[in-house]
C-alpha cells in the first residue's frame, strides 16, 4: 500500500526539513520462457544486461539488474522460465526462480499475450506458493487488437485470480514508465542498497559468458543451444585491448563439428558476433579467443553444473 503523504502535507522545498524518505527493494520477473521477461529486464535498466534470444530456456541464471531514481532504488532480478524439469540443470534453475521469489518484495509476472495459458498448471503452482505481492502484466500487447486484449485480460484476470493485468509492450517501451512508477510506490521504505552509478552486481566476465553464449544461441539450430555453455578462463588486459579465453562445451564430439562449422565458419561467425557485442558492453577493444571442448552429459552431472556456477 502507498503510504506517501499527500501533497498538500510535504515540507516546503525551501525550508530545512529533512528529505524524502527513499523506496528501496527487489523485484522479481517470473513467467514462461519466452514472455519477455529479460526484454523488459533490459528496459528497466536501460541497458542490455540479460541476453535475449527467439529461444526458450535462454536465461538460466539469476540475473541483478538496479535502478536508482532520486528517491528509490529498484533492484530487479531477472529469473529462468517456469517450466518441467528434464535435467539437473532445470532443477537448479527452478532454484534460482524460488530463490528470487523468496527474497522479493514484489513479484512481476509476465503473462505473453499470443499465449496467455501456455502450461498454465504452471503458473498456478506458482501463485500458489507465493508469498510476496504479485504484480501481473500482460507482455506483446502490440501483436494483439485493442479488442483482443481487452478480452484477454479479462480472461486471464478471471483464470489467475488477478485483481489487475497492466497490458505493455517491453519491445515497443509501451507502458513501461507507468509500470515502473507502480513499482516504485508498492516498494518499502528503506535506504538505498547499491551505489547510485551501479546497475549490476556480477562481474563483467560473467556478461561476456552470457553474450558468447547469445551469440552461439542465435547461430545454432534445433536442441543444439541448450546442451552448450560458455566458460572464461581468462580475462584479463593486455596491451591496449582486453584479452578474453572463452571455451563453448558441447556434450558431443557430433555437437563439437557443428559449433566450429565447415573449416571453422561457423566459429568464426560466433566469435566476431560475441566480440562485438561484448566490447559494446565493455566500452573497450577485444581480442576473443574462442575454443569448443566436449563435456558428456555436463546438465545431469552435479560436478559440472558446480564448476559452471549453477548450484
Amino acid at each position: 500500500m502507498n503510504s506517501n503523504p499527500p501533497i498538500d502535507s510535504l515540507p516546503d522545498s525551501t525550508s530545512n526539513s529533512p528529505a524524502q524518505p527513499t523506496r528501496c527493494g527487489y523485484v522479481a520477473l517470473v513467467g514462461r520462457p519466452n514472455v519477455g521477461k529479460s526484454t523488459l529486464f533490459n528496459a528497466f535498466i536501460g541497458q542490455r544486461l540479460s541476453i535475449v534470444t527467439p529461444k526458450p530456456q535462454t536465461t538460466r541464471g539469476r540475473i541483478l539488474g538496479i535502478l536508482t531514481k532520486p528517491q528509490s532504488q529498484i533492484i530487479f532480478l531477472d529469473t529462468p522460465g517456469l517450466l518441467e524439469s528434464q535435467y539437473k540443470l532445470h532443477r537448479t534453475m527452478e532454484k534460482q526462480i524460488s530463490t528470487a521469489a523468496r527474497d522479493a518484495d514484489l513479484i512481476l509476472l509476465l503473462i505473453d499475450a499470443e499465449r496467455p495459458r501456455d502450461r498454465s498448471k504452471l503458473v498456478h503452482a506458482f501463485l500458489r506458493q507465493a508469498r510476496a505481492p504479485v504484480v501481473a502484466v500482460l507482455n506483446k500487447i502490440d501483436l494483439l487488437s485493442l479488442t483482443r486484449v481487452k478480452e484477454e485480460s479479462a480472461a486471464i484476470k478471471d483464470e489467475f485470480g488477478l485483481e489487475s493485468l497492466m497490458p505493455l509492450s517491453a519491445l515497443r517501451g509501451d507502458s513501461v514508465e507507468d509500470l515502473l512508477n507502480h513499482l516504485e510506490t508498492r516498494l518499502p521504505l528503506g535506504v538505498k542498497l547499491y551505489p547510485d552509478d551501479m546497475i549490476a552486481e556480477q562481474p563483467e566476465r560473467f556478461f561476456a559468458a552470457e553474450l558468447v553464449r547469445e551469440a552461439a544461441f542465435n547461430n545454432l539450430a534445433d536442441e543444439l543451444p541448450y546442451a552448450i555453455n560458455v566458460a572464461i578462463d581468462e580475462f584479463s588486459q593486455r596491451n591496449s585491448k582486453t584479452y578474453i579465453h572463452a571455451t563453448i562445451y558441447v556434450e558431443r564430439d557430433s555437437q563439437k563439428g557443428i559449433v566450429i562449422g565447415n573449416k571453422g565458419e561457423r566459429l568464426r561467425t560466433i566469435g566476431h558476433q560475441a566480440r562485438l557485442t561484448i566490447e559494446e558492453f565493455i566500452d573497450a577493444q577485444v581480442y576473443l579467443d574462442l575454443w569448443v571442448k566436449v563435456r558428456p552429459d555436463w546438465r545431469n552431472h552435479d560436478r559440472d553444473l558446480n564448476e559452471f556456477g549453477y548450484q
